[in-house]
Parts: structure tokens; sequence; C-alpha cells
């Protein structure tokens, strides 16, 4: 079974048509990195696909289960919040702006979830976020809160959050774009990390030469379609479409 699988999916904004008929599916353990210009479509899909954006047609699955909406009589119905937000359980997101609450501490970021929303002990929550900010490099800034931290630090951070919920699927929205360029690489080498231990994961990012060496998917995004798909070396190395040949001579 695919962990993601998307059929048709569109969506717009009033008269404008983001997503023009999405069809794509992710494997259980597979990277898929998406690249496309600016205003392809590439984050609103992403969005879509946990439901902080809803779709207007088209079907959209994570593993197995139907994302925002439950199948009766061959009519979709949307999911009451509640409903969204367990489904939101399986799947971490990380975003470009790291959204850490400015009043904890590192430890207690990465412990606010597993203890709100799963009601886990406070113990074992406490060993998991300790254990998983050992693992993006920060055991020695635990105490600290965001502003005390470097951007690629705080980035680090929101990853081991996204983690602590133990999802199915990881989310990355262009997570390097807000960073200064000597910080991109801590933060590409906790994600590096997360490919070799078998994490599923969907990148939006201009890091195309990570792309390169993570994905096992390399997805080109133009104005809502998928122009082209494949394994990165091919797409990268020999593009069958001019417009996946235009836009990368402008970015490798």
């Amino acid at each position: 079974m695919s962990v993601v699988k998307a059929v048709r999916v569109c969506k717009s904004y009033g008269a404008t048509q983001v997503l023009r008929g999405i069809d794509l599916e992710v494997a259980p353990g597979e990277v898929c990195c998406i690249i496309g210009p600016s205003g392809s479509g590439k984050s609103t899909f992403l969005r879509c696909v946990n439901h902080l954006e809803k779709i207007d047609s088209g079907r959209l699955e994570v593993n197995g289960h139907l994302v925002g909406y439950r199948e009766k009589n061959g009519l979709l119905y949307e999911l009451r919040e509640k409903e969204v937000a367990a489904q939101r359980r399986t799947i971490g997101m990380v975003f470009q702006r790291f959204n850490l609450f400015p009043h904890l501490t590192a430890l207690e970021n990465v412990m606010e979830a597993p203890l709100r929303v799963r009601h886990e002990p406070r113990t074992s929550a406490r060993e998991r976020a300790l254990a998983l900010l050992d693992r993006v490099g920060l055991s020695a800034r635990v105490g600290a809160y965001p502003a005390e931290l470097s951007g690629g630090q705080q980035q680090r951070v929101a990853i081991a959050r996204a983690l602590a919920m133990e999802p199915a699927l990881m989310l990355f929205d262009e997570p390097t774009s807000a960073l200064d360029p000597e910080l991109v690489g801590e933060v590409l080498d906790v994600m590096r990390d997360l490919a070799r231990s078998g994490v599923t994961m969907m990148i939006v990012t201009h890091e195309i030469g990570f792309a390169r060496e993570v994905g096992n998917v390399l997805v080109f995004l133009d104005e809502g379609t998928i122009v082209e798909s494949g394994p990165p070396y091919e797409v990268l190395a020999d593009p069958r479409h001019e417009r996946t040949r235009a836009f990368l001579s402008k970015v490798l």
C-alpha cells in the first residue's frame, strides 16, 4: 500500500487554479522531492496532504485512508475538525518558519504534543524528547528557548517536535529557505539521517543537490501540474520535457 496516493487532485483560490489534477504515489520508506518555480503549487499540494488546505476535487489518501473526508455511498463528507486533527497525528510537518512555542524550551516544545494530544506520561515523553534532541544534535541545548537558538537549531527542534508523535509520514515545506546559507547544512544532515533510517518523506525544496543525493523520486511541478517525475539522477541528467530543461538550466 502506498503511504500517499493522490488521484486527480485539484485546488483553486477563487478563479486561480493552483493544482490541476495531481496524480502521485509515495511508497513506504520513499523520499519524494518536489521542485519547481515559485507559484507552481508545491507548498499548496503539501498542505493538502494533511488537510491544512481542502482540495476541490480528486482523492488524497494517507496509509489507505481519505484525508479530511469519509466516503459513504459514493459521496465524500468532510470530517469534523476533531477527526481531522486525529488524522494529522500520523503526519509530521516541518514548515519554512519554525513555528516553535516561544515560551517553551527546546525540550518542552518537543514534549508538548505527546503530553497534550496523546496524554503520555511525562516521564516517557521526556525520555523520547531527550532522545530526539540528541538525534538532531541538540542534546546540549535542551533547556534553551527558541530566541536563544540559531535558525538552524530552531529548525532542528521543529523536526524533533514533528518526530515526537512517531508519524508515518514527514512533510517538509522548504525547510531551509528561511535559513542563512551556513546553517542549511546542519538541517540537511538531519534529513539525510531520517532518509537513511527509512522515514517516508515528502520534501518541497530548492536544494537540487540534496534532492539528487537523498531522493528516490523527483517531481517537477509547474503551473499546478506534474510535468515530469522519476529517479532524481534521470530527471536531472536527462530531462524529457523542454519545460524541465529550461527550469534546471536556471538552478543547476
